[in-house]
Protein backbone atom coordinates (compact mmCIF):
# COMPACT_ATOMS: atom_id res chain seq x y z
CA UNK A 1 0.00 0.00 0.00
CA UNK A 2 1.12 3.43 -0.93
CA UNK A 3 1.76 6.09 1.89
CA UNK A 4 -0.50 8.14 -0.15
CA UNK A 5 -3.31 5.93 -0.78
CA UNK A 6 -6.41 6.37 1.22
CA UNK A 7 -9.05 4.18 1.77
CA UNK A 8 -12.68 5.33 1.95
CA UNK A 9 -15.65 3.76 2.64
CA UNK A 10 -19.28 3.80 1.22
CA UNK A 11 -22.20 3.09 2.63
CA UNK A 12 -25.83 3.32 1.47
CA UNK A 13 -29.17 3.83 3.44
CA UNK A 14 -32.17 1.90 2.81
CA UNK A 15 -36.13 1.71 3.66
CA UNK A 16 -35.92 4.93 5.58
CA UNK A 17 -38.92 5.32 8.61
CA UNK A 18 -39.37 8.75 6.78
CA UNK A 19 -38.77 8.18 3.29
CA UNK A 20 -36.33 11.98 2.17
CA UNK A 21 -35.63 13.25 4.96
CA UNK A 22 -32.19 11.87 5.22
CA UNK A 23 -29.60 10.88 2.92
CA UNK A 24 -29.01 8.13 1.37
CA UNK A 25 -25.31 7.78 0.49
CA UNK A 26 -22.08 8.51 3.29
CA UNK A 27 -18.62 8.49 2.82
CA UNK A 28 -16.07 7.62 5.55
CA UNK A 29 -12.26 7.51 5.67
CA UNK A 30 -10.45 4.58 7.34
CA UNK A 31 -8.17 4.29 10.02
CA UNK A 32 -5.75 1.49 8.17
CA UNK A 33 -3.95 0.93 12.09
CA UNK A 34 -6.94 0.77 14.17
CA UNK A 35 -10.21 0.22 11.89
CA UNK A 36 -11.86 3.17 12.73
CA UNK A 37 -13.80 5.13 10.82
CA UNK A 38 -14.48 9.08 10.28
CA UNK A 39 -17.04 10.68 8.92
CA UNK A 40 -16.51 12.80 5.42
CA UNK A 41 -19.84 13.66 3.62
CA UNK A 42 -23.17 12.17 3.34
CA UNK A 43 -25.16 13.10 -0.46
CA UNK A 44 -28.63 12.39 -2.26
CA UNK A 45 -32.11 13.24 0.65
CA UNK A 46 -34.30 10.05 -0.11
CA UNK A 47 -31.36 7.60 -1.88
CA UNK A 48 -32.57 4.12 -1.48
CA UNK A 49 -29.00 2.20 -2.35
CA UNK A 50 -29.35 -1.60 -3.12
CA UNK A 51 -25.83 -2.02 -3.68
CA UNK A 52 -22.57 -0.74 -5.55
CA UNK A 53 -20.07 -1.08 -7.98
CA UNK A 54 -16.94 0.50 -8.58
CA UNK A 55 -15.21 1.26 -12.03
CA UNK A 56 -11.45 1.54 -11.12
CA UNK A 57 -10.77 3.01 -14.27
CA UNK A 58 -12.37 5.87 -13.95
CA UNK A 59 -12.38 6.52 -10.70
CA UNK A 60 -16.60 6.23 -10.53
CA UNK A 61 -18.87 4.74 -7.74
CA UNK A 62 -22.37 3.25 -9.27
CA UNK A 63 -25.09 2.22 -7.70
CA UNK A 64 -28.81 1.15 -7.93
CA UNK A 65 -32.07 3.38 -6.30
CA UNK A 66 -34.02 0.40 -5.58
CA UNK A 67 -37.88 1.90 -5.45
CA UNK A 68 -41.02 0.19 -6.75
CA UNK A 69 -42.13 2.07 -10.05
CA UNK A 70 -38.84 2.17 -11.98
CA UNK A 71 -35.74 2.59 -10.43
CA UNK A 72 -32.63 4.55 -11.18
CA UNK A 73 -28.88 4.41 -11.91
CA UNK A 74 -26.36 6.52 -10.19
CA UNK A 75 -23.03 7.45 -11.18
CA UNK A 76 -20.63 9.94 -9.07
CA UNK A 77 -16.67 10.45 -9.52
CA UNK A 78 -14.63 9.63 -6.90
CA UNK A 79 -12.36 12.88 -5.68
CA UNK A 80 -8.35 10.75 -4.59
CA UNK A 81 -7.83 13.48 -2.65
CA UNK A 82 -10.91 13.70 -0.21
CA UNK A 83 -13.00 10.52 -1.13
CA UNK A 84 -15.69 12.99 -1.40
CA UNK A 85 -18.23 12.16 -4.43
CA UNK A 86 -19.89 14.40 -7.16
CA UNK A 87 -22.95 12.97 -9.05
CA UNK A 88 -22.40 12.29 -12.59
CA UNK A 89 -25.46 11.31 -13.83
CA UNK A 90 -28.45 8.51 -13.37
CA UNK A 91 -30.54 7.09 -15.93
CA UNK A 92 -33.69 4.21 -15.38
CA UNK A 93 -32.58 1.28 -14.73
CA UNK A 94 -35.24 -0.09 -17.12
CA UNK A 95 -37.34 -2.48 -14.54
CA UNK A 96 -38.31 -2.15 -10.48
CA UNK A 97 -36.43 -2.07 -7.58
CA UNK A 98 -33.12 -2.79 -8.72
CA UNK A 99 -30.88 -5.11 -6.37
CA UNK A 100 -27.61 -5.68 -7.86
CA UNK A 101 -24.77 -4.38 -9.77
CA UNK A 102 -22.16 -5.96 -11.77
CA UNK A 103 -19.32 -4.14 -13.62
CA UNK A 104 -17.93 -6.06 -16.64
CA UNK A 105 -15.18 -6.14 -19.58
CA UNK A 106 -13.12 -3.72 -17.73
CA UNK A 107 -15.80 -1.67 -16.45
CA UNK A 108 -17.20 -0.72 -19.90
CA UNK A 109 -20.11 -2.29 -19.24
CA UNK A 110 -22.84 -2.52 -16.39
CA UNK A 111 -25.34 -5.49 -15.06
CA UNK A 112 -28.62 -4.60 -13.20
CA UNK A 113 -30.68 -7.01 -11.89
CA UNK A 114 -33.89 -6.14 -10.55
CA UNK A 115 -35.49 -7.41 -7.03
CA UNK A 116 -39.30 -6.76 -9.03
CA UNK A 117 -41.96 -5.82 -7.35
CA UNK A 118 -44.25 -8.71 -6.31
CA UNK A 119 -47.48 -6.53 -5.96
CA UNK A 120 -49.71 -6.85 -8.78
CA UNK A 121 -52.16 -4.52 -10.39
CA UNK A 122 -55.94 -5.88 -10.54
CA UNK A 123 -57.64 -5.69 -14.02
CA UNK A 124 -60.70 -6.25 -15.97
CA UNK A 125 -60.88 -8.25 -19.37
CA UNK A 126 -63.82 -9.47 -21.23
CA UNK A 127 -67.13 -7.82 -21.78
CA UNK A 128 -70.80 -8.57 -21.57
CA UNK A 129 -70.92 -10.71 -24.38
CA UNK A 130 -68.20 -13.31 -23.49
CA UNK A 131 -68.36 -12.19 -19.99
CA UNK A 132 -65.75 -10.45 -17.91
CA UNK A 133 -62.91 -11.70 -15.39
CA UNK A 134 -60.59 -11.03 -13.24
CA UNK A 135 -57.00 -10.11 -14.12
CA UNK A 136 -53.57 -9.74 -12.18
CA UNK A 137 -50.94 -8.24 -13.41
CA UNK A 138 -47.13 -8.25 -12.45
CA UNK A 139 -44.05 -6.20 -13.67
CA UNK A 140 -41.61 -7.24 -15.88
CA UNK A 141 -38.58 -9.30 -14.25
CA UNK A 142 -35.27 -7.70 -16.37
CA UNK A 143 -31.73 -8.09 -16.30
CA UNK A 144 -30.36 -5.35 -17.88
CA UNK A 145 -26.66 -4.48 -19.66
CA UNK A 146 -25.67 -1.42 -20.63
CA UNK A 147 -22.26 0.38 -22.60
CA UNK A 148 -20.66 2.93 -21.03
CA UNK A 149 -19.78 5.96 -22.61
CA UNK A 150 -15.98 7.58 -22.39
CA UNK A 151 -17.66 9.73 -19.38
CA UNK A 152 -19.07 6.44 -17.28
CA UNK A 153 -22.56 6.94 -18.22
CA UNK A 154 -25.04 5.44 -20.35
CA UNK A 155 -28.40 6.96 -22.09
CA UNK A 156 -29.78 3.52 -23.09
CA UNK A 157 -29.73 -0.12 -22.28
CA UNK A 158 -27.64 -2.34 -25.04
CA UNK A 159 -29.91 -5.24 -24.05
CA UNK A 160 -33.09 -6.05 -21.81
CA UNK A 161 -33.21 -9.67 -20.94
CA UNK A 162 -37.06 -10.22 -19.75
CA UNK A 163 -37.08 -13.45 -17.30
CA UNK A 164 -40.17 -15.10 -18.70
CA UNK A 165 -43.13 -15.59 -16.13
CA UNK A 166 -45.23 -18.70 -16.56
CA UNK A 167 -48.07 -16.93 -17.69
CA UNK A 168 -49.01 -13.11 -17.11
CA UNK A 169 -51.33 -13.23 -13.87
CA UNK A 170 -47.63 -15.39 -12.59
CA UNK A 171 -45.63 -13.45 -9.90
CA UNK A 172 -42.26 -12.07 -11.83
CA UNK A 173 -39.23 -13.10 -11.05
CA UNK A 174 -37.19 -11.90 -7.62
CA UNK A 175 -33.93 -11.13 -8.73
CA UNK A 176 -31.99 -9.83 -5.64
CA UNK A 177 -28.06 -9.96 -6.79
CA UNK A 178 -26.22 -10.71 -9.57
CA UNK A 179 -22.65 -12.00 -9.18
CA UNK A 180 -20.05 -11.61 -12.45
CA UNK A 181 -17.79 -15.16 -12.85
CA UNK A 182 -13.33 -13.55 -12.17
CA UNK A 183 -13.10 -14.37 -15.43
CA UNK A 184 -16.50 -12.67 -16.34
CA UNK A 185 -17.24 -15.65 -18.96
CA UNK A 186 -20.75 -15.82 -16.83
CA UNK A 187 -23.28 -14.60 -14.24
CA UNK A 188 -25.09 -15.63 -11.07
CA UNK A 189 -28.41 -14.10 -10.38
CA UNK A 190 -30.31 -15.13 -7.29
CA UNK A 191 -34.21 -15.61 -7.73
CA UNK A 192 -35.79 -15.70 -4.49
CA UNK A 193 -39.00 -15.89 -5.56
CA UNK A 194 -38.70 -19.11 -7.92
CA UNK A 195 -36.29 -20.92 -6.29
CA UNK A 196 -33.87 -20.74 -8.36
CA UNK A 197 -30.33 -20.16 -9.86
CA UNK A 198 -29.98 -18.21 -13.55
CA UNK A 199 -26.74 -18.06 -14.95
CA UNK A 200 -26.63 -16.04 -18.32
CA UNK A 201 -23.28 -15.27 -20.86
CA UNK A 202 -22.26 -12.30 -21.81
CA UNK A 203 -21.81 -11.23 -25.74
CA UNK A 204 -18.73 -8.97 -25.20
CA UNK A 205 -19.31 -8.30 -29.57
CA UNK A 206 -23.04 -7.46 -29.46
CA UNK A 207 -23.13 -6.64 -25.84
CA UNK A 208 -26.35 -8.61 -25.19
CA UNK A 209 -27.06 -10.97 -22.65
CA UNK A 210 -28.02 -14.89 -23.28
CA UNK A 211 -29.43 -17.31 -20.78
CA UNK A 212 -27.40 -20.06 -19.96
CA UNK A 213 -29.07 -22.25 -17.61
CA UNK A 214 -31.37 -22.10 -14.85
CA UNK A 215 -31.29 -24.65 -11.71
CA UNK A 216 -33.99 -24.87 -8.92
CA UNK A 217 -33.18 -24.83 -5.50
CA UNK A 218 -34.79 -26.09 -2.79
CA UNK A 219 -38.57 -24.94 -2.43
CA UNK A 220 -39.06 -21.98 -0.39
CA UNK A 221 -35.45 -21.51 -0.03
CA UNK A 222 -35.41 -18.02 -1.06
CA UNK A 223 -31.51 -17.53 -2.46
CA UNK A 224 -30.29 -14.36 -1.75
CA UNK A 225 -26.41 -13.62 -2.66
CA UNK A 226 -23.77 -15.81 -4.42
CA UNK A 227 -19.87 -14.84 -4.32
CA UNK A 228 -17.00 -16.12 -6.19
CA UNK A 229 -13.72 -17.77 -4.63
CA UNK A 230 -10.87 -15.46 -5.83
CA UNK A 231 -8.86 -18.01 -6.94
CA UNK A 232 -11.00 -21.58 -6.58
CA UNK A 233 -13.34 -22.57 -9.51
CA UNK A 234 -16.19 -22.20 -6.95
CA UNK A 235 -19.08 -19.63 -5.67
CA UNK A 236 -21.20 -19.99 -3.03
CA UNK A 237 -24.85 -19.04 -2.11
CA UNK A 238 -26.48 -18.23 0.86
CA UNK A 239 -30.49 -18.67 1.32
CA UNK A 240 -32.24 -15.81 3.24
CA UNK A 241 -34.96 -18.51 4.64
CA UNK A 242 -32.61 -21.47 5.40
CA UNK A 243 -29.75 -21.22 7.67
CA UNK A 244 -27.56 -22.60 5.15
CA UNK A 245 -24.61 -21.91 2.96
CA UNK A 246 -24.29 -24.36 -0.59
CA UNK A 247 -20.73 -24.87 -2.22
CA UNK A 248 -20.83 -25.06 -6.08
CA UNK A 249 -17.81 -26.00 -8.63
CA UNK A 250 -18.20 -24.38 -11.82
CA UNK A 251 -16.33 -24.78 -15.22
CA UNK A 252 -15.57 -21.63 -17.54
CA UNK A 253 -19.35 -21.18 -19.48
CA UNK A 254 -21.02 -21.44 -16.51
CA UNK A 255 -21.80 -25.76 -16.18
CA UNK A 256 -21.62 -26.43 -12.50
CA UNK A 257 -22.31 -28.65 -9.53
CA UNK A 258 -23.16 -28.37 -6.26
CA UNK A 259 -20.41 -29.92 -3.26
CA UNK A 260 -22.87 -29.63 -1.17
CA UNK A 261 -24.62 -27.57 2.00
CA UNK A 262 -23.32 -26.40 5.64
CA UNK A 263 -25.18 -25.31 8.30
CA UNK A 264 -24.46 -21.75 9.15
CA UNK A 265 -26.05 -21.77 12.83
CA UNK A 266 -24.72 -23.92 15.70
CA UNK A 267 -27.29 -26.89 17.28
CA UNK A 268 -28.28 -24.02 19.81
CA UNK A 269 -29.60 -21.56 17.42
CA UNK A 270 -32.94 -22.58 14.87
CA UNK A 271 -33.93 -21.93 11.71
CA UNK A 272 -37.42 -20.29 11.17
CA UNK A 273 -40.00 -17.49 10.36
CA UNK A 274 -37.62 -14.00 11.09
CA UNK A 275 -34.45 -15.78 11.17
CA UNK A 276 -33.39 -14.23 7.27
CA UNK A 277 -29.65 -14.91 5.94
CA UNK A 278 -28.46 -11.58 4.20
CA UNK A 279 -24.99 -10.43 3.11
CA UNK A 280 -22.39 -12.81 1.74
CA UNK A 281 -18.95 -12.10 1.99
CA UNK A 282 -15.58 -14.09 0.86
CA UNK A 283 -12.23 -12.95 2.28
CA UNK A 284 -9.62 -11.24 0.19
CA UNK A 285 -7.41 -14.19 0.73
CA UNK A 286 -9.99 -16.25 0.34
CA UNK A 287 -9.49 -18.64 3.47
CA UNK A 288 -12.36 -17.58 4.77
CA UNK A 289 -16.25 -16.92 4.11
CA UNK A 290 -18.74 -15.28 5.84
CA UNK A 291 -22.22 -14.61 6.33
CA UNK A 292 -24.71 -12.29 7.93
CA UNK A 293 -27.95 -13.67 10.17
CA UNK A 294 -31.06 -10.68 11.10
CA UNK A 295 -33.71 -12.66 13.96
CA UNK A 296 -30.51 -14.10 15.65
CA UNK A 297 -28.49 -11.35 14.92
CA UNK A 298 -25.30 -13.05 14.28
CA UNK A 299 -22.64 -13.72 12.13
CA UNK A 300 -20.66 -16.33 11.22
CA UNK A 301 -17.05 -17.24 10.04
CA UNK A 302 -15.96 -20.14 7.80
CA UNK A 303 -12.34 -21.30 6.81
CA UNK A 304 -12.41 -22.70 3.16
CA UNK A 305 -10.80 -26.10 2.46
CA UNK A 306 -7.66 -24.98 0.32
CA UNK A 307 -8.28 -27.68 -2.51
CA UNK A 308 -11.92 -28.42 -2.97
CA UNK A 309 -13.27 -25.04 -1.98
CA UNK A 310 -15.59 -26.44 1.04
CA UNK A 311 -16.68 -25.27 3.94
CA UNK A 312 -16.32 -25.54 7.62
CA UNK A 313 -17.99 -23.45 10.24
CA UNK A 314 -15.45 -21.62 12.82
CA UNK A 315 -17.80 -19.28 14.83
CA UNK A 316 -21.03 -17.44 15.35
CA UNK A 317 -21.16 -14.73 17.00
CA UNK A 318 -23.85 -12.21 18.37
CA UNK A 319 -23.90 -8.86 17.01
CA UNK A 320 -24.75 -6.63 19.54
CA UNK A 321 -26.96 -4.89 17.28
CA UNK A 322 -30.20 -5.42 15.15
CA UNK A 323 -31.02 -6.56 11.81
CA UNK A 324 -27.35 -7.32 10.29
CA UNK A 325 -27.86 -6.44 6.31
CA UNK A 326 -23.89 -5.56 4.90
CA UNK A 327 -20.72 -6.16 5.40
CA UNK A 328 -17.41 -6.10 3.42
CA UNK A 329 -13.49 -5.99 4.33
CA UNK A 330 -11.20 -3.59 4.87
CA UNK A 331 -8.97 -4.04 1.54
CA UNK A 332 -5.85 -5.85 3.76
CA UNK A 333 -8.51 -7.91 5.30
CA UNK A 334 -7.29 -7.07 9.06
CA UNK A 335 -11.04 -6.01 9.69
CA UNK A 336 -14.64 -6.64 8.95
CA UNK A 337 -17.35 -4.34 8.73
CA UNK A 338 -21.19 -4.99 9.58
CA UNK A 339 -24.01 -2.07 8.62
CA UNK A 340 -27.05 -3.12 11.47
CA UNK A 341 -29.72 -1.75 9.64
CA UNK A 342 -32.49 -1.29 12.73
CA UNK A 343 -29.80 -0.52 15.24
CA UNK A 344 -28.66 2.89 12.20
CA UNK A 345 -25.07 1.67 13.01
CA UNK A 346 -21.91 0.20 11.14
CA UNK A 347 -19.31 -2.03 13.42
CA UNK A 348 -16.45 -2.76 12.87
CA UNK A 349 -14.54 -6.05 13.47
CA UNK A 350 -10.98 -7.43 13.95
CA UNK A 351 -10.04 -10.42 12.05
CA UNK A 352 -7.57 -13.00 13.32
CA UNK A 353 -5.09 -14.81 11.66
CA UNK A 354 -7.03 -17.59 11.97
CA UNK A 355 -10.52 -16.04 10.37
CA UNK A 356 -12.37 -14.84 13.91
CA UNK A 357 -13.65 -12.11 14.42
CA UNK A 358 -13.54 -10.04 17.78
CA UNK A 359 -16.02 -6.79 18.07
CA UNK A 360 -13.66 -3.89 18.52
CA UNK A 361 -16.38 -1.74 19.94
CA UNK A 362 -15.96 0.93 17.73
CA UNK A 363 -19.16 2.36 15.40
CA UNK A 364 -20.20 5.31 13.44
CA UNK A 365 -23.84 6.35 13.40
CA UNK A 366 -25.51 5.87 10.12
CA UNK A 367 -29.34 6.19 9.14
CA UNK A 368 -30.58 2.19 7.51
CA UNK A 369 -26.91 1.10 6.77
CA UNK A 370 -27.40 -1.52 4.05
CA UNK A 371 -25.06 -1.81 1.30
CA UNK A 372 -21.61 -1.35 2.10
CA UNK A 373 -18.11 -1.14 0.03
CA UNK A 374 -14.58 0.71 0.28
CA UNK A 375 -11.49 1.92 -2.08
CA UNK A 376 -8.63 3.00 -1.86
CA UNK A 377 -8.01 6.15 -3.56
CA UNK A 378 -4.48 7.90 -4.11
CA UNK A 379 -4.30 11.74 -4.40
CA UNK A 380 -2.33 12.90 -7.73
Amino acid sequence: MSSTTTTYVYVGSFVMPQPGKHEGLHVFRLDNDTGALTFVASYVPGLNVGSFAIDYKRGMLYLTDEVPNGGQIYVFSMDPSTGGLTERGHWPSYGTQPSGIALANSEDMVIVSHFTSRTGITTIAGDAQSGYRIERRYDDATTVLFTLDDTGGSDQPSHVYVHAASGHQSKPSCLHSVSLSPDGSFLIECDMEKDQLVTMIIDYTSHSLRLQGIRDVLQGSGPRYSAFHPTLPVFYVNYEYRPIIEVFNYKLGGDYVSLGTVDVLPENLNGGPGVLLSDLRVHPTGRYVYTLVRGHNVVSAFAVQEVSGRLRRIQTATINGISPKGCTFSPDGRFFYIAVSVSNEVQVWAIDDNGLLTPTQATVAVCRPSAITMVELTPP
